[in-house]
């Protein structure tokens, strides 16, 4: 025991609860060498109070001692029945340093979150840019970032964090590949300084100078042939970035990007949309006109119901009053009734104008006609019910919209405008006026049916500028030798077919029904085969499978688990079978209740939203294990990994036989 403890490797000592240190192994001499102590001799005081305190309380407790550059856990151990401690240290330097990494890479993360969420809902690309510089500083824990925007052959300080006032906005940089910015854009890779007094390559600038750089790490914003600008950090110190770092920076350059990118489009669609509402606002013209002249008869409308509402107040007073509002009545466009609180409504009284719906004032003074007779039959339950409980809440007035019969069996819509009058016994009689408000009907409904045909009418648009934008990427390709370059086309090219097939899909569903969602087992079927058609040449043994629940998805979530499932399906129809092989690839798409997946037989209750689960596999050779998928350098599932967090999903990775992706999302019921 003595051997063992003597030959250690962790310090081992023994102090008395004055002090005094009356042990110490070959290990623990590196401690009285700190405190420039020797066996037999007092700790520093801070030590020797911390053991008297173990000793008293009688109860073991660490602390953590720096000797040198490591860093110790120390476990203070007091002996029972004796007035001693006994010290253990473990060596936690290289634990401390790789928790201190871990928390860098989680901050970077966190920060990337940030920026993609900002990138997904801004609404000023200046304030997107300012934000993100700030945020890039905050991870990589330097003093300066800085975003250049290339014009001309110089770079503007388009946004900035850390720099002195009056530079960003105004400050203009050189843009030659013998500043680290212009050295940036020529080598299209990032560059690192590690020190600008020591670097060959390139110089600081006059700004950097002035602001005491003394390291910097910088990438391309945008695609290498048309950058956007370049993105940078930099330290007052000098400073060796890591890979990490370089990712970092490189996603953050991409979700700036893609912002720049989706505000230039943006702006696009924003001048086709003046342009289509000019279009619609013409061919409104006629339906506004015919809006005024149904405001024009309201308006006589109003003005008869205050004649009517004042007459009758005066009509048991006075018959010449009676004859006047009969006469009134009679010569307006509304019809006049008097019914019993009864079932059906007995009239006691019509104006003679009935003879408009084709019934004569007698069919309904002799009872051979009851007014309940004329009202639609799919209507009258609910007016039954309305008129019910406005009499028994003891309203004084009731209105409502219906339909009614003519004698003809033509079907009309009413305004019914009723005043409920109550005598001193409690019973109840009904008067009041119906309007012929079918123009007015019509005119709404045509202005519904104008809408539709805007919406349509965007959507084919749309799907037919996407086409064109598709035509030019493979005309483009076509230009190109480089294999990766034309791949690169090709995968921009499938992306867009992706959006312009779930246009195609809203223009047709819009025929009978919402123009906001679509078949999304239709659009399915389509984006297989096109994705099938561009990828397999030359190799038929390759065979898709699709077991799909027929769903209806609205765009917002429609269009990025479209575009999610072209970059998972042609990462399969690109890597999965090398050489010929031969290999299914297979896509589920199923409601979840409750952990299951449900049948195609789901009853008539369906909740507001539901949760959908789905699949994408094959059974290839499968994603190498190294390959962490959440983060890659791959752009497809960069932007696989960002749609699934716009719709609020999550996806999760299994490695087998092959490789299966599994993404779960929610979405408000469709019904169709």
């Amino acid at each position: 025991m003595e051997t063992f403890v003597s030959e250690n490797p962790n310090p081992v000592l023994r102090i008395r609860g004055d002090g005094r240190v009356i042990y110490s192994n070959k290990a623990g001499e590196l401690f009285l060498q700190e405190w420039g102590i020797s066996v037999g001799e007092k700790v520093p005081s801070s030590i020797g109070n911390f053991s008297k305190r173990v000793i008293s309380l009688n109860n073991p407790e660490k602390k953590e001692i720096k000797v040198g550059k490591r860093v110790y856990l120390v476990s203070f151990h007091p002996l029972e029945g004796e007035e001693q401690v006994n010290i253990y240290g473990f060596d936690v330097t290289d634990y401390r340093k790789l928790k201190e990494k871990l928390q860098i890479k989680e901050k970077q993360h966190d920060s990337l979150n940030q920026i993609g969420r900002m990138a997904l809902r801004c609404e000023s690309l200046q304030a997107f840019m300012d934000e993100s510089v700030k945020l890039v500083s905050k991870a990589l824990g330097v003093e300066y970032s800085i975003i250049l925007e290339l014009l001309g052959g110089h770079f503007l300080l388009r946004a900035g964090a850390g720099w002195k006032p009056g530079f960003v906005g105004k400050a203009i940089d050189n843009g030659s590949k013998g500043f680290q910015a212009g050295y940036t854009l020529y080598s299209k890779v990032p560059v690192i300084v590690r020190d600008f007094k020591k670097e060959k390559r390139l110089s600081a600038s006059t700004f950097l100078k002035e602001h005491d750089v003394s390291s910097g790490i910088s990438v391309v914003i945008g695609k290498t042939e048309n950058p956007f600008g370049v993105l940078s950090a930099y330290s007052k110190k000098p400073r060796k970035f890591t890979a990490d770092d370089t990712y970092f920076l490189n996603s953050v350059a991409f979700l700036i990007s893609e912002v720049i990118e989706r505000r230039r489009a943006e702006e696009e669609l924003r001048q086709y949309k003046e342009k289509l509402e000019e279009l619609v606002k013409e061919r409104t013209s006629e339906l506004i006109k015919t809006n005024e002249r149904l405001i024009e008869e309201i308006a006589g409308r109003k003005q008869v119901e205050k004649a009517l509402l004042a007459y009758a107040k005066e009509l048991e007073r006075s018959n010449q009053l009676k004859e006047d509002l009969e006469r009134v009545v009679n010569t307006s466009p509304v019809i006049v009734f008097l019914w019993k609180y009864e079932p059906m409504w007995p009239a006691e009284f019509v104006s003679e104008n009935i003879t408009r719906l084709g019934y004569e004032v007698e069919d309904f003074t002799s009872n051979r006609i009851l007014y309940g007779d004329i009202v639609h039959p799919e209507d009258l339950e609910k007016i039954i019910y309305e008129l019910k409980m406005k009499v028994d809440a003891g309203c004084t007035d009731y209105t409502s919209e219906y339909r009614i019969l003519t004698k003809s069996g033509e079907i009309r819509w009413v305004d019914e405008r009723t005043v409920i009058q109550r005598n001193e016994e409690g019973e109840v009689h009904l008067q009041g006026i119906i309007l012929d408000i079918t123009e007015h009907k019509k005119a709404e409904d045509a202005l519904f049916h104008m809408e539709e045909i805007r919406k349509k009418e965007i959507h084919h648009r749309i799907k037919n500028n996407l086409q064109v934008i598709s035509s030019l990427l493979s005309l483009q390709a076509e230009h190109f030798s480089d294999k990766k370059v034309r791949e690169s086309f090709q995968d921009s090219q499938n992306r867009v077919i992706s959006m312009s097939l779930i246009h195609e899909e809203l223009y047709k569903t819009g025929e009978i029904g919402d123009f906001e969602t679509f078949d999304f087992k239709a659009y399915l079927q389509k984006l297989a085969n096109e994705l099938f058609r561009s990828y397999v040449v030359g190799n038929q043994n390759i065979h898709l499978k699709m077991d799909i629940e027929r769903v209806f998805l609205g765009m917002d979530t429609g269009i990025p688990l479209g575009i999610i499932i072209n970059e998972l399906v042609s990462n399969s129809l690109k890597h999965a079978f090398p050489a010929g092989r031969e290999g299914e690839i297979q896509i589920k798409l199923h409601k979840i209740e409750n952990g299951k997946i449900k049948s195609e037989d789901r009853g008539t209750g369906r909740p507001k939203t539901s949760e959908f689960l789905l699949i994408v596999s094959d059974n290839g050779i499968g994603l190498l294990k190294k390959i962490d998928f959440r983060h890659t350098s791959s752009l497809g599932l960069q932007l696989v990994n960002i749609l699934v967090d716009q719709i609020e999903g999550s996806i999760e990775l299994v490695r087998g036989a092959g490789t299966e992706f599994r993404i779960k999302f929610r979405e408000n019921d469709f019904h169709r």
